[in-house]
């Protein structure tokens, strides 16, 4: 097994098609995402939408979060993130 790889998604691509696919089978999304540092959430999406040309979502809870700060999803990483 090599432990030095990783699933990413390519460079400038979004999560959104993912999500969509958690938020209407109504499976849970653990994120890593950017709020004033890397933070870490668990949860159910209750909503999808875009404000402001930007695409949201909002899990059950009320938690909201850009789809753009978004650095992994369920184990999937975004290809240009480097923390880990």
């Amino acid at each position: 097994m090599n432990t030095d790889t990783r699933e990413t998604i390519p460079n400038g691509a979004s999560f959104f098609t993912q999500l969509e696919t958690l938020f209407q089978s109504k499976q849970t999304a653990g994120l890593l995402y950017e709020d004033h540092g890397v933070t870490r959430a668990n949860g159910v999406i209750s909503a999808l939408y875009k404000d402001d040309g930007r695409e949201w979502l909002e899990l059950e809870g009320g938690l909201k979060i850009a789809v753009d700060t978004i650095y992994a999803l369920n184990g999937v990483f975004r290809s240009d993130y480097s923390e880990c």
